[in-house]
């Protein structure tokens, strides 16, 4: 499993894309908090270490690595839901925790579907960025709480895009690379809310 200090977080399947965003309100920047240029807030590029790492991915590492980071993403979410402050923060740990738990299902599924096994570790690593985000949330102060969540947040899915980005040329078995495809626009639109909420709490400013 690889941990490339920022991980991937799981796909979902075409289908499951359109029930959440008819279900959950997925939207472009739509947020309680308002909206932002996702341009205008450039992410870091992935070290080379990183790029080599994610090209040495087998799709039953890919499948591998969405189930173990959704795992660590629902109880990240858990942790957030049970301690953080705010109903707009308490809102966004919401989805996080619902939409993660689903993707959960639909990578077991797309194992089945395809006959691919997945591979829970690859290269020796775990994904121990999501692992130092629950971290952060579980140490965290109580005027902190939110702050290091929401900036936890942006940070990991900065970084998944990137990766999903280099994974879609990865995948080698058609489901897996829709799979991928499936993904991202969602990963942009959690990436989109925690930017307007981190700018609504003041944690960061507003760009574009």
């Amino acid at each position: 499993m690889a941990s490339f200090g920022r991980p991937i977080v799981c796909a979902l399947v075409v289908c499951a894309l359109a029930a959440c965003s008819s279900n959950q309100g997925y939207g472009s920047g739509a947020s309680a908090a308002g909206t932002v240029n996702l341009a205008a807030y450039p992410a870091p590029a992935l070290s080379a270490s990183e790029v080599q790492l994610l090209h040495g991915m087998s799709d039953a590492d890919i499948l591998g690595h969405f189930i173990t980071v959704d795992s660590m993403e629902v109880a990240t979410a858990d942790s957030a839901l049970r301690i953080v402050k705010t109903e707009a923060v308490l809102q966004y740990a919401r989805l996080m925790h619902n939409t993660h738990e689903e993707n959960l299902k639909r990578d077991r599924e797309l194992a089945q579907q395809t006959g691919i096994t997945p591979v829970k570790m690859f290269g020796g690593l775990r994904a121990s960025h999501v692992a130092a985000s629950l971290d952060s949330i579980r140490q965290a102060s109580d005027l902190k709480l939110d702050y290091h969540y929401i900036m936890s947040q942006i940070e990991l899915h900065q970084h998944v895009l990137a990766e999903l980005q280099e994974l879609r040329g990865v995948a080698k078995n058609p489901a897996v690379v829709q799979h991928i495809d499936a993904l991202m626009p969602v990963v942009r639109d959690h990436l989109e809310r925690a930017h307007a909420l981190a700018v609504e709490r003041g944690y960061e400013k507003k760009r574009g």
